[in-house]
Order: C-alpha cells, then sequence, then structure tokens
C-alpha cells in the first residue's frame, strides 16, 4: 500500500552542500520523491514557513521568539535554501515510523550516527541555545499522518 508524508530540507543542507547525499540516503531506504523544489526564502515563502510551523510556534514559550529565531534561520544566515518535498513508500512499514527513524532525534546530538542528522548535523540543542538561535538539523519530517496532510496541505502550490 502507498503512503505518503511530507519532508523538507532545511538551509543548512544547502551550506554544507548536502542535500543530494540526504536524497541518496531517502531513495536508498525504498522513499521515492513524488514531487519537491528548491525555493529560495523570500518573504512569501517565509509566510508559509510561519504557517507550517504554527503548532511549534503556539508550544513554544513567547521569551524564546521562535517566529524571530525561524525568520533569522530562514531568511538572514544564508544560504536562504529550502526543499519541500512528498515522498512516497510502496512498503509494509509505517511511513512516519520509517521517516523519524531515518531522519534520527531533532536535537542532532542525540541523533545516532546512521541516521541523516546524526551523520550531516555537528549541531545540538547547547550551542543552538548559547547562539540564540534554532538547531541547525537538516531536514524535518512529519510525526504523524495527520501533520504530513496538514503540511502536504500547506506546501501544496509549490508541489
Amino acid at each position: 500500500m502507498k503512503q505518503v508524508t511530507f519532508m523538507m530540507l532545511k538551509p543548512d543542507a544547502f551550506a554544507n552542500h548536502q542535500e543530494d547525499e540526504v536524497v541518496a540516503m531517502l531513495t536508498a531506504h525504498g522513499l521515492c520523491i513524488e514531487k519537491s523544489c528548491r525555493l529560495e526564502v523570500t518573504m512569501e515563502v517565509m509566510k508559509v514557513l510561519l504557517d507550517h510551523y504554527h503548532g511549534v510556534i503556539d508550544a513554544m514559550d513567547k521569551e524564546f521568539n521562535f517566529p524571530g529565531k525561524l525568520f533569522a534561520s530562514f531568511y538572514y544566515n544564508g544560504p536562504r535554501y529550502i526543499q519541500p518535498m512528498r515522498v512516497s513508500y510502496d512498503g509494509e512499514e509505517d511511513i512516519i515510523t520509517l521517516t523519524r527513524q531515518l531522519v534520527g532525534k531533532t536535537n542532532p546530538a542525540e541523533a545516532g550516527p546512521e541516521t541523516i542528522r546524526g551523520r550531516f548535523s555537528e549541531d545540538n540543542y547547547e550551542k543552538a541555545s548559547r547562539e540564540k538561535r534554532l538547531v541547525n538539523n537538516v531536514i524535518h519530517a512529519s510525526d504523524a499522518k495527520e501533520s504530513a496532510e496538514r503540511e502536504l496541505q500547506i506546501w501544496q502550490n509549490y508541489l
């Protein structure tokens, strides 16, 4: 049975020229990138990113200033590219479980070396906090089927 989810390469994947290797890891695990595009983070795209991260923004302490850090991370610190992706899988394993295991823990310091974040990111929460920014963790993967549906809907104009 074919399953779909949403994934997105973040600016640090492009800054370190890792985008092709990350995509190769995804496809090596039986995932198919059905639709994707590289986007420069303009003000229009930033509005979509704010919608995408709406739940995170609401859950975070206002003093953390997630929107401000998101804007600084994705707009000012070059390169300013992201790559939203519609990803499918035609196997027995649940696509959300598969992609989350492949991506690794949100904090790259806790991600295993066989995961995308463990392999391609040298960042961690402590360093990001000291520098008053978001953690650079290379890739986003939807955390539930409902999230995937919502995120695919949000990014439909680009996919």
